[in-house]
């Protein structure tokens, strides 16, 4: 407890998100009312429900501690919870699910593990015997039970997989410093992997976490047959998810789901490899599953058939995200001005917002993965794993119109970015092309590329003043300048340290390269077309350059499709036979492609 200008802070602050489940929440406050220990406030954080479910909270009787009820549009599990905590002022944070039935002792137990110096908290959380009857609600019971023996025979040995939301404790001022949940897991309302990324960073950090069984939550489950197969399909994607942005992690992950048993291995996993099949024959599978349990829900087959289908639903998730990652080929895209610059002698370097959108929608549709700088650098340094068709998109320069025109672009679409700034010409102005009779275009100064690192860029070094590093003197002062001075400068103006550069122009030999090793470089971006793979040099990276006549169609595929290596003017001129084998190319590529999930 804590006081301040004479007023009591509560001990625990009890964040509950709920969506849709009106009945449930109300259950579980009227089940808080009952705890043991004081002070506490309950912050339910109701995300974008249209089932009265914030006026039936307000309509309960007054409860022996503040509740507040609190309203948000549909945004997820994550950013509930995190609204929540962002309004909590206790100096312990519980999160329980919005069917989760908390015991009267349950606060009073968290708190004494807290006391012993405890930084997390996980709890039993048994099924609510008030749970309606199903073969659901008794494998929950089961898998309940199972994990507390589990637990107490080995001593509270916990992995990531234990760090459930359902029920956890965990400081306040912990969890701040952790930042929270991963918002990128359950946005748009789906399931899964928000709580296991918390625990992974929990562990991460070394803290203490422990098991206390005796701290117990009963849970109301009321998850329905259809719900949970959609569930499940949800898990397969944030599964992949999880595992690329933890990649140590992948046999833990990819083994718990167990694909070698003969089912998976021979049937589901092949299945759900096939696009069109996989989807025609998960629609007939779920139809005739659902219809088998409803008519006979005791039935032992008609359970056996049920977990069946549940493992397409997952692994068909997988396909759907990209699969799990495995070593393969790189594209990295090399993008220049988010501008319309028709009329200009630089209009070959200018995409406009709307090509861009067009262009970033086509290979999302074609099934392309976009992945984040780091797991472009991990793939080709380490030997990492990536998803299927992985995409890196760049862009040079860093011009004022992508963060006011390419950054809404990205942002809505959800495609990670690196940049790369000219480090003497910040604020200024694109000198280096006055040559070509090019029109001055401005640069962004020191705050828009800060504003573009906190909106996820990376912000890597394009040299100090754009020359062409092969042409730049033998004088080592100069091309230090050009290549380390960059990256210092950059590091000057509060942008975080980055190991990735881009040459200008694309000009590099031996002498610029070992200069770009020295400054800590650990990738380097050229312009000569090509796949990228772990082995080979990571200072001579290939980048597929996009221009404005590469359109949002048959020559943007083309061109992606080899690498860069061909590319046209138009297709007009194309002999028939190649249009028309192309577009049977491109019509399997956007049903391959439908409804991919990207990062």
């Amino acid at each position: 407890m804590r006081v301040s200008s004479g007023r009591v802070h509560p001990r625990h602050s009890v964040v509950v998100p709920t969506f849709q489940r009106r009945d449930s929440v109300v259950a579980s406050l009227r089940a808080l009312r009952a705890q043991s220990v004081a002070p506490v406030e309950v912050i339910v954080v109701v995300d974008g429900s249209t089932d009265g479910t914030a006026d039936a909270l307000r309509a309960e009787a007054a409860a022996p501690f503040p509740v507040r009820v609190v309203e948000q549009p549909n945004s997820g599990a994550s950013r509930a919870r995190n609204h929540g905590a962002s309004l909590a002022a206790g100096e312990l944070l519980l999160f329980l699910d919005d069917d989760m039935l908390a015991a009267p002792d349950l606060l009073e137990v968290l708190d004494r593990a807290h006391q012993d110096g405890v930084d997390a908290v996980l709890g039993h959380i048994p099924l609510a015997p008030q749970s309606p009857p199903s073969f659901l609600a008794r494998g929950v019971a089961e898998w309940a039970e199972g994990r507390r023996r589990r637990l107490v025979d080995s001593g509270g040995a916990l992995t990531t997989a234990d760090l459930l939301t359902g029920q956890l404790s965990v400081r306040r001022d912990l969890f701040l410093a952790l930042g929270g949940f991963d918002e990128q897991f359950t946005r748009d309302g789906s399931f899964g992997g928000e709580d296991t990324d918390f625990g992974r960073r929990l562990f991460d950090g070394e803290h203490h976490v422990v098991f206390a069984p005796d701290a117990v939550s009963h849970q109301l489950y009321t998850v329905t047959p259809r719900a949970y197969l959609r569930q499940w399909h949800q898990a397969g994607a944030a599964d992949v998810g999880y595992v690329r942005k933890h990649p140590t992690d992948l046999a833990e992950v990819y083994l718990a789901k167990r694909p070698h048993t003969r089912s998976n291995r021979l049937v589901v996993r092949p299945l759900s490899r096939v696009p069109v099949l996989r989807d025609v024959v998960a629609l007939g599978a779920r139809t005739g599953v659902l219809a088998v349990v409803r008519a006979r829900p005791d039935a032992a087959t008609a359970a056996r058939a049920f977990f069946v289908v549940r493992n397409l639903e997952y692994w068909r998730g997988v396909e759907r995200a990209g699969g799990m990652p495995r070593p393969r080929p790189l594209r990295v895209l090399c993008y220049h001005a988010v501008s319309d610059l028709d009329g200009t002698r630089l209009r070959p370097y200018g995409v406009p917002p709307g090509l861009l959108r067009a262009q970033l929608r086509l290979l999302d549709r074609v099934g392309v993965s976009y992945v984040t700088p780091a797991e472009a650098a991990r793939a080709l340094l380490e030997g990492g794993g990536l998803p299927r068709r992985p995409l890196l998109v760049t862009f040079d320069d860093c011009y004022e119109d992508l963060l006011h025109e390419g950054l809404a672009v990205l942002g809505s679409l959800r495609v990670p970015a690196a940049a790369f700034a000219v480090a003497d010409r910040i604020g200024g102005t694109n000198q280096w092309d006055a040559r070509l009779g090019g029109d001055p275009l401005r640069l962004l100064d020191a705050e828009g590329l800060r504003a573009l690192e906190r909106a996820g860029l990376e912000i890597g070094g394009h040299g100090s003043t754009h020359v062409p590093l092969s042409e730049v003197s033998d004088d080592p002062v100069v091309l230090h300048h050009e290549t380390v001075g960059a990256l210092t400068r950059l590091r000057s103006l509060g942008l975080r340290p980055s190991r990735a550069f881009a040459y200008p122009h694309g000009a590099h030999d031996p002498r610029v390269r070992s200069s770009v090793a020295a400054a800590g470089v650990r990738l380097a971006f050229t312009v000569t077309p090509g796949w990228a793979r772990a082995g080979d040099d990571p200072l001579q990276v290939p980048r597929i350059e996009v221009v404005r006549d590469d359109g949002a169609g048959w020559r943007l595929l083309l061109k992606l499709a080899t690498a860069g290596r061909l590319s046209v003017p138009g297709v007009r001129q194309w002999p028939r036979e190649v249009r028309r084998r192309l577009g049977a190319w491109r019509r399997r590529s956007v049903r391959r492609g439908q409804g991919a999930h990207t990062r």
